[in-house]
């Protein structure tokens, strides 16, 4: 998952990284590298065109077939997907559990129960975060909210930080569709507010599995160069 100015190479990336670990890995990584073959095709062919690459859609078949952890990323300001692996698992004296998602390009997504906190090889990244509050509502599938704290590297060795005022509202059930499943889910809708002179605004969603609090599909800011992330749980 490249952001900056590899990002064109996606889909090699990809095809290479899933297509290179195939003979270790379960039945569902090969399905998964054969859809990212389709998204090179597209790719190369955006490329000639000076087009933005295109989404994946996984089909049902392959959704079937895969038998691993696996999670759906799409840049949705940049264009283009990966298909992330689940790589750890941890818990700290924060509220929430961090699970550690892994690109084809040994990038990283940090998610706190499904809330985005972290990453690492995007370019501009979120070192760090806290997003307590937030973690609590999506945990809940419920509203609510108070202060969003990043600290984000620019690409050198120095951080900045910054400050958001969030809310989450309860838009109510709603379905959401994966491949050929259909979850009811709980649509939550998160604004934040902040920086200098409160310049800086975002929005965030996320479609919750009421009782599990299963985040099954979700919107999320990524960082400032990166923007934002439709990420789809395919197999949890």
């Amino acid at each position: 998952m490249i952001i900056k100015t590899k990002l064109a190479a996606l889909a090699l990336g990809v095809v290479v990284a899933l297509s290179g670990c195939s003979g270790n890995m379960p039945e569902g990584g090969n399905i998964l590298g054969a859809a990212t073959s389709q998204l090179l095709t597209t790719i190369k062919a955006r490329r000639a065109s000076g087009g933005q690459p295109e989404f994946i859609t996984v089909t049902p078949a392959q959704l079937a077939k895969t038998n691993i952890p696996v999670m759906q990323v799409n840049l949705l300001e940049r264009g283009g997907t990966d298909f992330l692996r689940r790589r750890a698992v941890r818990n700290d004296n924060t509220p929430g559990e961090v699970v550690v998602w892994l690109a084809s390009d040994k990038a990283q997504v940090f998610l706190r129960n499904g809330v985005l906190v972290g990453t690492r090889g995007i370019g501009g990244d979120i070192v760090s975060s806290d997003a307590t509050p937030t973690v609590l509502a999506v945990s809940g599938a419920r509203a609510g909210g108070g202060e969003r704290r990043y600290f984000l590297s620019p690409g050198t060795y120095e951080q900045t930080e910054l400050v958001l005022r969030c809310n989450v509202e309860n838009m109510g059930r709603q379905d959401t569709q994966i491949a050929n499943l259909s979850f009811n889910t709980t649509y939550l809708r998160e604004s934040c507010i902040g920086g200098a002179g409160d310049k800086v605004r975002i929005t965030n969603e996320y479609w919750v599995q009421p009782g599990s609090g299963l985040v099954r599909r979700s919107k999320q800011w990524a960082g400032p160069f990166s923007g934002h992330f439709e990420l789809i749980l395919l197999k949890n």
